[in-house]
């Protein structure tokens, strides 16, 4: 295999490596905002929250925000959108350092 051919195969390897960690801190993310959330919101099963909106996050990324301020909508809990915004920044933030980390 020439040099070029191993730093391709490298680079390959580094990048599925990276996507893999995203995914699962995204996933991670969204559980901690998701417990954060059914604590505030008073639902009972919050470890059932937490996981649905992993898989939110899995299934629509984008829509992740909009669900969790049309749960609060719901459950008539009044939270400013930026305090939601900021609460998944962080809890983004450090899922990706306890995975990125622990590896």
């Amino acid at each position: 295999m020439t040099a070029l051919n191993e730093r391709a195969r490298a680079l390959e390897t580094q990048f599925a490596r990276q996507q893999e960690l995203r995914f699962k801190a995204d996933a991670r993310g969204a559980a901690m905002i998701g417990r954060w959330a059914g604590y505030v919101m008073g639902i009972d099963d919050v470890e059932a929250y937490a996981r649905s909106l992993a898989t939110t996050q899995i299934v629509e990324p984008h829509r992740l925000l909009d669900r969790i301020r049309q749960d609060f909508a719901n459950a008539r809990v009044p939270v400013q959108e930026a305090e939601i915004a900021s609460r998944m920044h962080q809890y983004l933030e450090q899922a990706a350092d306890e995975l990125y980390y622990r590896v």
